[in-house]
């Protein structure tokens, strides 16, 4: 089973995961880990660390981060190259959803290529909906 960890600043990943817990239930194989303020980037990739190792049960570890170029994605860029980690970046609830929800046979690119996939399906400019943009 492929393991996932949403990084971000402040209390955001914990937010997101309570409120996805809340619609489709728990996940022993998706967790949080949120960046203080005032931790320094060694203290941050400690804990990654620490995540990561409890959640890799052999097929890799997706790390979800909050914003490109945010000290959460930078620590989590210190895996590129990683074949056990990918880092998709831009972080929303749809993505978590489908990360709860992976089927346990695809592989780690693909799973990523799905969350990727499904957080962009998940973002409208609702006036364009409607057909009514300016």
């Amino acid at each position: 089973m492929i393991g996932t960890l949403i990084v971000s600043h402040g209390n955001v990943a914990k937010a997101m995961i309570e409120a996805t817990q809340h619609i489709i239930g728990r996940s022993d194989f998706v967790d949080f880990y949120c960046v203080g303020w005032e931790e320094t980037i060694q203290e941050a990739e400690s804990k990654v660390n620490q995540k990561i190792a409890e959640l890799d049960m052999g097929d890799g570890v997706l790390l979800l981060t909050d914003m490109f170029g945010g000290t959460p994605t930078n620590v989590a860029l210190s895996y590129s190259g990683d074949s056990k980690i990918e880092v998709i970046t831009g972080v929303n609830l749809p993505m978590i959803m489908k990360a709860m929800t992976l089927s346990p046979d695809v592989s780690l690119y693909q799973a990523a290529r799905q969350l990727k996939e499904q957080a962009q399906k998940a973002i409208y400019l609702t006036s364009e909906l409607a057909g009514s943009s300016t």
